[in-house]
């Protein structure tokens, strides 16, 4: 396993514990924040891409990659604060003992489950755009990418078509790099 796979292993580890720490109520609003992000994301990261590159100088695909991250993380992070608001007024129910157990119980499995969707459409996104060969060849070699990537194809369908049908850069660079 490589240090790259380490890496988002640790990443999904954060979104479990997360997910374990608030429980349900907290967690199911950020996965719909993970469903909502990847609609609206997909949708306005290219204009401010665009801008991006105007401030930075960067080259267009990095901020792509960029612009679709934070798009994404703000988007989830303000449905998973009004979810918050809501788990709030359920706090007397889920502070029960028996009930506090399932609550975290589901908030851990719902975690993971964040985790995963949230690193395979950033892995689907990536390999859509190519970055540099380091990142590239680390994500051709990876175990947990695809594994991720297969369970984040679920939200494949909200992803804009254009998105959908770029051709995965991994073969291009598997290609060059061996």
């Amino acid at each position: 396993m490589s240090l790259f796979d380490i890496v988002l292993l640790i990443i999904i580890g954060g979104f479990t514990m997360f997910g374990f720490w608030f429980g349900f109520f907290h967690t199911l609003g950020s996965l719909f924040g993970t469903v909502f992000g990847a609609f609206f994301a997909s949708r306005f990261y290219e204009p401010m891409s665009h801008w991006l590159v105007g401030i930075t100088g960067w080259n267009e695909n990095t901020s792509r990659v960029v612009m679709f991250i934070i798009a994404f993380f703000v988007i989830n992070r303000l449905i998973g604060f009004a979810f918050w608001i809501v788990d709030k007024f359920f706090s007397i129910i889920t502070h029960l003992p028996f009930i506090k157990g399932i609550n975290r119980l589901l908030g851990f499995i719902l975690g993971l489950l964040e985790g995963m969707i949230t690193i395979g459409l950033v892995v689907f996104f990536v390999e859509r755009v190519p970055l540099s060969e380091g990142i590239m060849e680390s994500l051709s070699h990876s175990v947990v990418a695809p594994i991720a990537s297969d369970i984040a194809s679920i939200l494949w369908p909200l992803l804009p078509s254009a998105l959908q049908m770029l051709q995965s850069t991994i073969d291009y660079v598997g290609n060059t790099v061996l």
